[in-house]
């Protein structure tokens, strides 16, 4: 049996967009998904959903790594600041300019 009303969510829905709202309501949102997917097929297009998902990936993937190297280097500097700081203190401390 058919519910008679509209959720809060379903008005939400029909506000946005009200092709969306009354073509789920007609055919329900598994069965938009197929026709979805089947067009897509025949027309050798790729799911833009997929591919947005690859793209965050990559994103994400790229961002990581950029962090790991910003990391290392700042190691990097805090080493080479640290050896440099050891090594003027020893120069200073035997036989340095006094």
């Amino acid at each position: 049996m058919e519910r008679k009303t509209l959720s809060a969510h379903e008005i939400s829905k029909y506000d946005y967009c009200p092709y969306q709202w009354y073509y789920e309501r007609l055919y329900g949102r598994k069965e938009l998904r197929r026709l979805y997917v089947e067009r897509n097929t025949r027309l050798h297009l790729e799911d833009s959903l997929a591919s947005e998902f690859r793209k965050g990936e990559k994103y994400h993937r790229r961002s990581f790594l950029l962090l790991k190297f910003k990391r290392m280097l700042w190691k990097l500097v805090v080493l080479l600041f640290a050896a440099a700081a050891v090594a003027g203190y020893l120069w200073m401390s035997h036989g340095g300019v006094v």
